[in-house]
């Protein structure tokens, strides 16, 4: 018997190592499937676009927006004309039927959208990506 517990005590090591081992292969095979899915994603749509949306109470909101490839976005508003009327958002974004962007403010959930129209310019939207149109549609699209 008591040459049985040291036998067991080995079994069991070897057992638990070799579990790590096998742990640490899936481990890795997910990494690289991870790190090959997102090596396909393009973001051509990434970098700093201005320009001034319309607004009903100002003269405009003079718009700066950085989108950056680590699915972060930096947001600056300048409200023309209104004292205090300077915003600067932070926040992450999902990409969405790969040419809708969904800009997500995390201190209140709210979400803004704009569509790549080019690669050098993207549009603001509703949720569905539909733009707007008539004669202000072309105050809508910033441009890089």
């Amino acid at each position: 018997m008591k040459k049985l517990i040291p036998v067991l005590g080995l079994a069991l090591m070897m057992a638990a190592c070799g579990g790590k081992k096998a742990q640490t292969a899936a481990s890795a095979d997910s990494t690289k499937v991870a790190i090959n899915d997102s090596a396909v994603v393009d973001t051509s749509y990434c970098g700093t676009y201005r320009g001034t949306l319309p607004a009903a109470d100002c003269e405009g909101i003079k718009t700066v927006l950085t989108i950056s490839s680590d699915s972060t976005y930096n947001l600056s508003s300048d409200y023309i004309g209104k004292k205090d009327g300077q915003f600067v958002t932070s926040g992450v974004y999902h990409l969405k039927s790969g040419k809708l962007i969904e800009l997500v403010t995390p201190s209140s959930g709210e979400k803004t959208y704009y569509k790549v129209k080019d690669a050098k310019s993207i549009i603001m939207t509703d949720s569905l990506g539909t733009e707007p149109e008539g004669e202000t549609a072309k105050f809508y699209v910033l441009t890089k």
